[in-house]
C-alpha cells in the first residue's frame, strides 16, 4: 500500500481487512484511434457500453509534460522507505516514461528515485484507467501505478479520508501484482486482491471505475472486484474526483528493507497512460427495430396510447405493445410508440408514453444483462421497472431486480 503523499506525514492507524465481496510492449496507437473503442480482444468492460478516451500521456517526446504531470520532490518520509525522490531520476526516451531507483546518497536517504502525479492538472471520478508498464523486478523496490484522492490537500480530509486505488504495484522480484483500495471506515480500512503476471514484460494494467464497483485487470482479464454501490462499507471516498500517480520507492513496509544495490539502478518503463469515460452504446439495442416488450411477470408493456401512465400488464401484444427503438444520440436510445416516446418523467411521477419529441427525459441507456435480458436507465440514473405490473411503470430504482428486467 502507497500511504500518503507528501501532504501528510506517516501517521500509524489501526488496519482493518473488509472482505467487502467482492507481454511484450505493444505498438503506439495514436489518440484519435483511442478515441472511441470497444475492447472487443479484452475481457474488459460490460456488454453494451464503449470507451470514450478524454486524457492520456503516450510519452513521445523528449521530456515529462508537466502541463499534465507535476514531480513530488524530496524525502516524503511515508512507509519507512529509503529513496529521496527527484526530478533527474524522471525522464521520457524512446516512447516511454522511465522512472530509475539509484543508489545515491542525497538529503540524507542512501537511494534516488521519482514519483510524479497529476493532481491540479487532471482528475477523474469513475471510468477505465490504465497503463501499458514494465517493471524492474529488483529486490527492494517498490513500482507503483495508483491514484489519490484529489481532496487530499483539504485539513479536514487527508489520508486516509480522500481515499487512494492502487491500480497496481508490485515489490521485490516476484511474479505478483496487487490491486488495492485504502479508505476510512471508522479506522484505516483496505480491501485488496493480487495476481500473477510476468512484471519485466510490458503489461497492461486497469481498473474500471463506476458508481457500483471497482474492477481490477492485467491484459483485459479481470482479478478483482471491490464493491462500492451505494457507499456499502464507508465507501463514499470512491465517489469523487482522483488524481493518477507514478513512482518507484525504494525499501518500505511492503517490500522490506532488504535492496540489492548490486541490481540498480533500476527502471519502471511506462508506455503510456489513458484515462477513458464509460459510455453507454446502444449497439446492442435492435437500433430501427419495432419490438414487444416483456416483463419478468411474463406481460407485454403498453404504452396506454399515451393517455395515461405506463403498465406492464398485457397478455398480449398490439399497438399499444409495440415500440420502435430510435437511437437517440451520445449511445442513448428512445422508445416510440403511437407516434409519441417514452418518458421517464425524471422519476418524479410514472412513466408515460406522451411526448412528442426527444429530451433527456425521453433518453435511455440500454444495458445489456448476463441473462439476456436487458434494462432501461434513464437520465436520472435509475431503472425502469415494470413494478411486477400491479402498479404504473417508474423510472426510480437504483439497482437492477427482476422487475426491472425485460425482453423482447
Amino acid at each position: 500500500m502507497k500511504l500518503q503523499s507528501l501532504f501528510l506525514p506517516a501517521t500509524t492507524m489501526l488496519v482493518t481487512l473488509l472482505l467487502t465481496a467482492g507481454c511484450k510492449k505493444d505498438t503506439h496507437t495514436s489518440s484519435t484511434e483511442q478515441a472511441s473503442i470497444q475492447l472487443d480482444n479484452k475481457q474488459a468492460i460490460l456488454p453494451g457500453q464503449a470507451l470514450q478516451l478524454v486524457w492520456s500521456d503516450e510519452f513521445d517526446g523528449t521530456s515529462l509534460n508537466t502541463a499534465k504531470w507535476g514531480y513530488e520532490n524530496g524525502n516524503l518520509n511515508v512507509n519507512n522507505e529509503q529513496q529521496y525522490y527527484q526530478t533527474a531520476n524522471v525522464s521520457v526516451s524512446n516512447g516511454n516514461l522511465v522512472i530509475t531507483a539509484r543508489k545515491q546518497s542525497v538529503g540524507g536517504k542512501p537511494y534516488t528515485s521519482g514519483r510524479i502525479n497529476t493532481n491540479g492538472k487532471f482528475s477523474q471520478k469513475y471510468g477505465r484507467i490504465e497503463a501499458n508498464i514494465k517493471l524492474p523486478a529488483v529486490q527492494g523496490l517498490w513500482p507503483a501505478f495508483w491514484m489519490l484522492g484529489s481532496n487530499i490537500g483539504d485539513p479536514n480530509v487527508g489520508w486516509p479520508k480522500c481515499g487512494e486505488i492502487d491500480i497496481m504495484e508490485h515489490v521485490n522480484t516476484g511474479n505478483t501484482v496487487l490491486g488495492t483500495i485504502h479508505w476510512f471506515n471508522n479506522a484505516y480500512t483496505y480491501y485488496g486482491g493480487n495476481t500473477t503476471t510476468s512484471p519485466t514484460n510490458f503489461h497492461v494494467y486497469a481498473v474500471e471505475w463506476d458508481p457500483s464497483s471497482i474492477r481490477w485487470f492485467v491484459d483485459g482479464v479481470q482479478f478483482h472486484t471491490a464493491n462500492i454501490l451505494n457507499n456499502i462499507n464507508g465507501t463514499d471516498e470512491f465517489h469523487k474526483n482522483f488524481f493518477l500517480l507514478l513512482n518507484v520507492a525504494v525499501g518500505g513496509n511492503l517490500p522490506g528493507q532488504t535492496i540489492n544495490d548490486n541490481a540498480l539502478p533500476a527502471s519502471m518503463l511506462v508506455d503510456y497512460v489513458r484515462v477513458y469515460n464509460i459510455v453507454s452504446t446502444p449497439n446492442n439495442a435492435p437500433i430501427s427495430a419495432t419490438i414487444s416488450i416483456r416483463g419478468n411477470n411474463n406481460l407485454f408493456v403498453s404504452g396506454e396510447n399515451g393517455v395515461q401512465a405506463m403498465l406492464c400488464n398485457r397478455p398480449t401484444a398490439q399497438g399499444w405493445e409495440q415500440f420502435t427503438v430510435v437511437d437517440a444520440g451520445g449511445g442513448k436510445v428512445a422508445l416510440r410508440s403511437i407516434n409519441k416516446y417514452v418518458s421517464s418523467e425524471n422519476g418524479v411521477s410514472a412513466i408515460t408514453c406522451s411526448r412528442a419529441t426527444i429530451g433527456d427525459w425521453e433518453k435511455f441507456d440500454w444495458v445489456s444483462n448476463a441473462d439476456g435480458t436487458f434494462s432501461l436507465r434513464g437520465n436520472n440514473s435509475f431503472y425502469i421497472s415494470s413494478e411486477n405490473g400491479v402498479q404504473a411503470m417508474t423510472c426510480t430504482r437504483p439497482t437492477i431486480g427482476g422487475w426491472e428486467k425485460f425482453s423482447f
